[in-house]
């Protein structure tokens, strides 16, 4: 059975005793409910182990799911813990502000309990994610130690903090939820670190990992004027997700990242490792009347950037 912690509310007491029975068929036994907000934000204080994943309606008398989600994200733990929103079909229409509010996933009512599978077996992966990025952050932040755990070049975790940077996994599902007229009007851009394999093979994994944390600082600064969000795919690649309106330049971009880092070549080369080296793909873009899938859009976006070459490796690293 899973280990996950939940915290569920929601003010219809039918619906508690329906959901705790859907969990705990499909294996997740240790659920908190609340039939309110302020009885949730009673227990967040009172809790000496934080919840893993939290399932908020949007709609209850009082405060609602969206301002919860929204003070459950002021909440420095809480900050990237995964949030599904419950909504009736009715009240569908208030979820993008429940993105906006910091939520990371929604399902509607009534249950789907194949729906309602899929969605937490994607949190509890997410979560999974989360944990060993924290682990090497901690370990970044430490200088009296070298890290214990085993980093993989491939591993798509979340490589510094900052509101802009989200993991690759929350990144592919949000753009799950949109439907093809909202997802037309964004734009996918890789950008890959061409040495990374190098600096990977040069540095113990905190200092990887600080060397990517540089990089995505230097990639968010020359992205300033643009709304953005980024993830690190793993293998040195990032993606972006912004307007498609934004029509960024391929070449302009790369030359501003990479004059970003240059200003740090002495910093690179006193740690022996090289100067990052990035490479820019074309946005990639969906059509209106032709179906993409999320999968297909990120795909495309990393083989534009990283060449066919690797696009064996790095499909079956994102399956």
């Amino acid at each position: 059975m899973s280990g996950l912690r939940f915290l569920a509310v929601d003010d219809d007491p039918v619906f508690r005793l329906l959901l705790q029975g859907y969990m705990r068929r499909n294996g997740y036994d240790n659920l908190v409910i609340a039939e309110s907000a302020a009885r949730a934000l009673a227990l967040l204080t009172r809790q000496s182990q934080p919840f893993d994943c939290f399932l908020l309606d949007i709609e209850m008398p009082g405060m609602d799911g969206i301002e919860l989600c929204r003070q459950i994200r002021a909440v420095p733990v809480y900050r990237h813990t995964p949030i599904i929103m419950i909504t009736s079909m009715a009240a569908k229409k208030f979820v993008e502000q429940a993105f906006a509010a910091g939520a990371t996933d929604y399902f509607t009512k009534p249950i789907d309990e194949i729906e309602l599978s899929a969605r937490l077996g994607m949190m509890a992966r997410l979560v999974s994610e989360q944990g060993r990025a924290s682990a090497f952050q901690l370990e970044l932040e430490s200088w009296s130690d070298l890290p214990k755990r085993q980093l993989d070049f491939g591993d798509p975790i979340a490589v510094g903090r900052a509101d802009w940077m989200v993991e690759f996994m929350a990144l592919e599902n949000q753009l799950l939820t949109f439907g093809r007229l909202k997802l037309h009007n964004y734009a996918a851009i890789a950008i890959q670190v061409v040495n990374a394999a190098q600096a990977f093979a040069a540095a113990d994994h905190v200092g990887y990992m600080d060397y990517m944390a540089n990089v995505a600082a230097a990639i968010a600064d020359a992205l300033k004027t643009h709304p953005f969000v980024l993830a690190h795919a793993g293998h040195g690649d990032f993606v972006c997700v912004t307007d498609r309106e934004a029509n960024l330049d391929r070449e302009e971009l790369t030359s501003t990242i990479a004059a970003s880092l240059l200003k740090f070549e002495d910093v690179f080369q006193t740690l022996a490792l090289p100067l990052p080296a990035v490479h820019v793909g074309l946005p990639q873009t969906t059509g209106i009347f032709k179906q993409t899938s999320v999968a297909s859009l990120l795909e495309r976006a990393l083989r534009s950037a990283c060449g066919d070459q690797m696009e064996g490796q790095r499909l079956r690293a994102l399956a």
